[in-house]
């Protein structure tokens, strides 16, 4: 992979997706969108939140999956291509987005709704937080981390992986506009996590490329506690 080469398309060849170590999974429903919001409200009003406490499961993953479910995919494309909200190269969306919260690692399967929790070790989440906490001490949310599987991408393009980075990026904006609508607080992370990937042994398939953290942001917990 190159990050100084252009990506050229290949045409649509064949992949293996990475097999998530899952032991179980969850139906979640997509949050609902407060419909005083506007466009213009969400984005003059988005802000990087680095004081946040915990939300619930159901909030947090509402809202990603209203960032993040495929609104159409292509019939009887073997490249899986889809819209949804975050732009991708190729409309290919390789990037899954991992959760670190109450002491376990889930993983949002967006395609399906689910939420999947991972076979994880205690060691590497509480050295993945631990980091986490050491670049916003104060945001007591929830960890997020995104993985790209490079499986989709190199078998539609060589040279890919510059693509990726630019979905990565595209991505966290999206969920930040997207946490703003709902009412939480985000902050991207200037860390990657490649010890985390290291642990899920992908033979280089898997590919680190960003953090935040989401929650609850001091105000609307004030609010919450004095209904």
């Amino acid at each position: 992979m190159s990050l100084t080469e252009d990506p050229t398309p290949l045409g649509d060849t064949a992949f293996l997706e990475y097999t998530w170590p899952v032991v179980s999974s969850k139906v979640f429903e997509v949050g609902e969108v407060a419909p005083t919001r506007t466009l213009a409200d969400v984005i003059e009003h988005r802000r990087s939140n680095r004081v946040l406490a915990p939300a619930s499961l159901e909030q947090t993953v509402g809202a990603l999956l209203f960032a993040l479910r495929p609104r159409f995919w292509k019939e009887g494309d073997s490249l899986k291509r889809s819209r949804r909200p975050s732009l991708s190269a190729g409309a290919l969306h390789p990037i899954t987005v991992l959760l670190f919260q109450e002491r376990a690692v889930f993983r949002l399967n967006a395609e399906l709704s689910l939420l999947e929790r991972l076979q994880f070790s205690d060691e590497v989440y509480s050295a993945w937080v631990s980091k986490c906490q050491s670049v916003l001490p104060e945001a007591n949310g929830t960890f997020l981390m995104l993985v790209a599987d490079m499986a989709r991408p190199n078998s539609a393009y060589a040279n890919s992986e510059s693509l990726v980075w630019r979905d990565a990026g595209a991505l966290l904006q999206t969920i930040a506009l997207v946490a703003e609508l709902f009412g939480l607080g985000f902050c991207p992370l200037g860390i990657l996590g490649h010890e985390v990937v290291t642990e899920l042994h992908s033979d280089g398939q898997l590919l680190a490329v960003g953090a935040a953290v989401i929650g609850l942001r001091p105000e609307a917990r004030a609010a919450d506690s004095n209904q």
